[in-house]
């Protein structure tokens, strides 16, 4: 990793990642192995319901994990936000459900979707630590969420992004919330 994003603010990261990310999406993402590393994950997850979610601006793409969700007999459910408090919640997911654009034109359930709870969480990713934290694009919506679940000892948190998204120097502040797995379109590690 170049000298030039070693000390950047978290602002600045975003953006450098975020180009990153539109620079080589479409040579990572047909490379994308990613679903065939989650069966170890949600064979532990009874009953499993994965909040996941559906790609944004080159997120990495989610619908052969959600393929592969299926085939396991895993209840997909998609994040709503709550513009009123900045709160976020999870819908149900299927395929013939009626989706609406949010405040930032990304897609989710419409409100007569039932809600959900997940106990696995799939986090889309502006870039990724080792040690487990993530940037993202700075709303706090999956840091409320995590912190509001993490006592239940059955809910399990996995970050997902590209491997080119990894950063060790990645600064993090007191409400950052870490990620117990990072999934990449090579690999599954676990965070330590």
């Amino acid at each position: 990793m170049s000298e030039f994003i070693q000390g950047l603010d978290k602002k600045s990261l975003r953006k450098f990642f975020i180009s990153r990310r539109n620079d080589y999406f479409d040579e990572y993402s047909i490379k994308n192995n990613s679903h065939i590393h989650l069966r170890p994950i949600t064979e532990s997850s009874s009953p499993c319901v994965v909040g996941s979610y559906l790609p944004f601006k080159n997120e990495v793409p989610t619908n052969f994990i959600h393929k592969e969700l299926r085939k396991l007999d895993c209840e997909i459910c998609l994040p709503c936000i709550n513009s009123e408090d900045s709160s976020m919640i999870f819908r149900k997911f299927e395929s013939n459900n009626k989706l609406v654009a949010n405040k930032y034109g990304i897609l989710e359930p419409s409100k007569d979707s039932y809600k959900s709870k997940p106990s696995i969480l799939i986090v889309p990713l502006v870039a990724f630590s080792h040690e487990g934290y993530r940037l993202g694009y700075g709303g706090g919506y999956y840091d409320r969420f995590i912190k509001a679940n993490m006592d239940s000892k059955d809910f399990v948190t996995i970050g997902l992004g590209f491997s080119f998204q990894k950063y060790d120097l990645l600064p993090f502040e007191e409400h950052d919330q870490k990620l117990n797995w990072i999934l990449t379109e090579k690999y599954l590690y676990k965070v330590k």
